[in-house]
């Protein structure tokens, strides 16, 4: 067969003023099998055609009284995504024209009169290259998706991991899990609100998990203590800042730097009255300031072995009272706008038998 089988079905389409010559070029290509063949008269009709048809090679006339072929080309150039290759069949053997066409993306020029033999060799090939270029796009196009589909798994991993971590690490203290996906989603809430950074507040949303992944290293006595820590379990159980740092500090990704600087410096204050550096203000990260004010306020909500949770106007106005002193006062001024949403998570995200819990904690 002149033309390879896969080709017969290409959508092609003739465009010439002339009703001869768009005779002459379909009836040479019905001959050899082609059987998806248009043909116009009428350039200017050929760009909705296009939009309406999967056209994979246009054979086109250059000198036309409506729209000249180089402006056809350069408009459909500029209004598809995708235009078709063209093959441009022309009277004209201007080098000018000729060189324009190449340049404008012509796959081939051929002159009138046309060789039939030529013209078929000329469009089979043209074919060809139309197909495999279609074939590589698809290729590209399934190793793309492959490629955020691994992507996306890894980074699905990563995120489990890191949550998983941080819920063990809550297990330790005897806190629930909840709190660590009750406090991440503030911090994206508040980070949201305070840079406008989506990115930025899903990074640090991620990275908030592992603030406290220090108290892995806390001995049990100091860390499930019932009860207020003396001078020496309170400095013991301040090392957790450090050793969370430790833990992370060694990584490569921009994540697991911010995780490591958040739990070196969560329990900084605004006032430099926190640990474990003594910062003070705005040399406090952002992120860490960010992650202390979620962290506190949930803490304070939330059952813990030592207390009951605290009633929201009583939170709110620990907040309030701490401003200036323990949290930066333009992100506390933002998180208390957001103190709906804030409590909109606690909803969905409650304590599990947090009645059970409180009931055994008072008898």
């Amino acid at each position: 067969m002149f033309f390879d089988e896969a080709l017969i079905d290409a959508c092609i389409l003739i465009v010439d003023d002339e009703e001869a010559n768009v005779r002459l070029v379909r009836s040479a290509l019905g001959k050899v099998g082609c059987n998806n063949l248009h043909c116009t008269t009428k350039p200017e009709s050929v760009l909705d055609f296009c939009r309406q048809h999967p056209v994979e090679l246009i054979l086109l006339d250059l000198s036309m009284p409506r729209l000249h072929g180089l402006d056809l080309m350069k408009l459909l150039q500029a209004e598809l995504d995708n235009p078709p290759q063209i093959i441009v069949l022309t009277a004209m053997t201007s080098s000018e024209d000729k060189i324009t066409a190449l340049e404008l993306g012509a796959l081939d020029y051929l002159t009138k009169p046309l060789h039939i033999h030529e013209l078929l060799l000329r469009v089979r090939n043209g074919l060809r290259l139309v197909r495999l270029n279609i074939e590589l796009t698809q290729e590209r196009d399934n190793l793309d998706a492959e490629v955020k589909r691994q992507t996306q798994e890894l980074e699905q991993t990563r995120d489990e991991i890191l949550y998983r971590l941080g819920r063990a690490t809550e297990f330790r203290d005897n806190e629930t899990g909840t709190h660590v996906i009750r406090m991440s989603e503030s911090v994206y809430l508040l980070t949201k609100a305070a840079t406008g950074d989506e990115a930025f507040a899903n990074q640090l949303k991620k990275a908030a998990q592992m603030h406290d992944v220090g108290k892995i290293g806390i001995p049990d006595g100091v860390l499930m203590k019932r009860g207020k820590l003396d001078e020496q379990e309170f400095n013991v159980m301040k090392s957790h800042a450090r050793i969370g740092h430790e833990i992370l500090a060694d990584a490569k990704t921009p994540l697991m730097k911010m995780a490591a600087e958040v739990a070196l410096s969560h329990h900084e204050r605004w006032d430099g009255s926190g640990y474990p550096n003594g910062l003070k203000g705005e040399e406090i990260p952002l992120e860490s300031r960010i992650v202390a004010l979620c962290d506190v306020f949930d803490a304070l909500r939330s059952i813990r072995p030592y207390k009951t949770p605290w009633a929201l106007d009583d939170a709110v106005g620990y907040i309030r009272n701490e401003t200036g002193k323990h949290f930066d006062p333009k992100l506390a001024e933002l998180f208390l706008g957001l103190i709906d949403e804030i409590e909109a998570v606690r909803l969905e995200y409650p304590d599990p038998n947090i009645e059970m819990e409180i009931d055994d904690l008072i008898l």
